[in-house]
């Protein structure tokens, strides 16, 4: 009885790593399908409203979708580093402004394949929201937090 304690920590060491090594592959797959919900326009970022909303050169303010900001005034700042004066595209769902004039998407820089989102996720700057329905956005912004 004695040696199979270290024997079954052992055991769960290794389902640990291997549920590592299944998350790091369904990357692969999550990075594909990702975010990449139907296009809701491109645009400027002239200005950080918030830790998880932007306004656009055409007067539009974007939130963030899928992310919050644990720490409101660094999520901020990572935000106006990685966004301001930089060209971008949203991806979403619902592009229905909310009851603030706010619309929620998933902010692309351009060219990028993969979300502003995942970028925070990975900085440590924000958490994936409990409000993701997407499974494969779900998993790719999971995978970037766990980074």
């Amino acid at each position: 009885m004695r040696g199979s304690k270290p024997t079954l920590a052992r055991h769960g060491n290794v389902l640990a790593l291997l549920a590592g090594k299944f998350m790091l592959a369904s990357i692969g797959l999550a990075h594909a399908a990702g975010c990449n919900f139907e296009p809701q326009g491109t645009g400027r970022v002239t200005a950080v409203v918030d830790a998880r909303s932007v306004r656009l050169d055409d007067g539009r303010e974007v939130r963030l979708a899928g992310i919050e900001a644990p720490d409101r005034t660094k999520a901020a700042a990572a935000l106006s580093a990685l966004l301001v004066g930089r060209e971008v595209t949203l991806r979403g769902e619902d592009e229905t402004p909310d009851r603030y004039g706010r619309q929620s998407a998933f902010v692309f820089l351009a060219g990028a394949e993969t979300p502003i989102q995942a970028d925070l996720l990975q900085r440590g700057e924000a958490l994936v929201s409990a409000e993701i329905s997407n499974r494969d956005c779900a998993l790719l912004l999971l995978a970037a937090e766990a980074e």
